[in-house]
């Protein structure tokens, strides 16, 4: 695959507390590409207005996920029309200096067989043992390419290249969701659009997902986030139920998946209950929205 033009390709990183590796992690990226660090913080991380090659924008708050992403893509467009592609990242992923050269050739490489091409993920490994993040409800089949890409009903965020003329039609990022499956949301609005989004085995990221996680017989992991996290999961998915154009399937699994975890959490997690509050908190927040 050919590099891509730097210019027609920018990073957008959110940060949210970031620790010093993070800090240093995100200076190293900026010295390769441009593009955009949105701060979720309460205080500056930096005391500058750029990192690198990147603008650097402190909201003073956490605005969320969706907001912050929205926020660096609307400062580089503005900034650069002619912008094709935007790549982004999650503080707790980790990428080499080349990474927005490797997906965006993958993704132009690909559209040109798959023109309605939307979104590309990389693939997705963990950062503690190497392995890879896989659903074992799902079983990815190999899109028609002659290329190395895996259809995806859903993509994570972090490490995705998107592609700027889909953004102008699909829209967005779906700011009141906050944080929890805003990237499947736009996944799923692409695909109601005719769109097509997946990942690629040729490009890898390490990534870490939530705080730990709960390993039971059978390869079955359950990720363990910030109590937080959970008031969103549950409100958003109660949200997202009430949306045709998001995948039964999901709706169906997921919310078997979520019904457990109010069973179990209490009991077999440690922190549990904390968590089990706030799957309440956002059971109560979605009946009265």
């Amino acid at each position: 695959m050919e590099p891509v033009d730097s210019a027609s390709a920018a990073l957008v990183i959110v940060l949210f507390h970031p620790s010093a590796d993070d800090i240093a992690h995100v200076s190293m990226l900026a010295s390769h590409v441009g593009g955009a660090v949105v701060d979720n913080s309460d205080a500056p991380c930096v005391q500058t207005d750029t990192i690198g090659r990147m603008a650097y924008i402190c909201n003073g708050k956490n605005l969320g996920i969706a907001t912050a992403q929205n926020i660096g893509i609307r400062t580089l467009l503005a900034r650069h029309p002619g912008l094709r592609h935007i790549v982004f990242l999650d503080q707790d992923s980790r990428l080499g200096p080349d990474y927005v050269a490797q997906i965006t050739a993958a993704f132009d490489a690909i559209s040109r067989e798959l023109p309605r091409l939307a979104l590309l993920g990389p693939t997705a490994f963990r950062q503690d043992d190497g392995s890879e993040y896989k659903s074992v409800i799902h079983h990815d089949k190999s899109a028609a390419t002659s290329l190395p890409f895996i259809a995806r009903r859903e993509v994570i965020s972090s490490g995705c290249c998107i592609s700027t003329a889909a953004l102008a039609d699909v829209g967005l990022n779906d700011e009141p969701l906050f944080i929890d499956y805003v990237d499947f949301e736009w996944c799923w609005r692409a695909s109601s659009k005719g769109y097509v989004c997946g990942i690629t085995p040729a490009v890898r990221i390490a990534h870490k997902v939530g705080q730990r996680e709960l390993s039971f017989p059978g390869g079955y992991r359950v990720i363990i986030s910030a109590p937080f996290r959970y008031f969103y999961q549950y409100r958003n998915y109660l949200w997202l139920c009430r949306r045709s154009y998001v995948p039964r399937q999901w709706k169906i699994n997921k919310g078997v998946k979520l019904f457990l975890r109010l069973l179990y959490f209490p009991l077999l997690v440690r922190g549990g209950y904390a968590r089990w509050r706030q799957m309440l908190r956002g059971i109560k927040a979605a009946l009265r929205s």
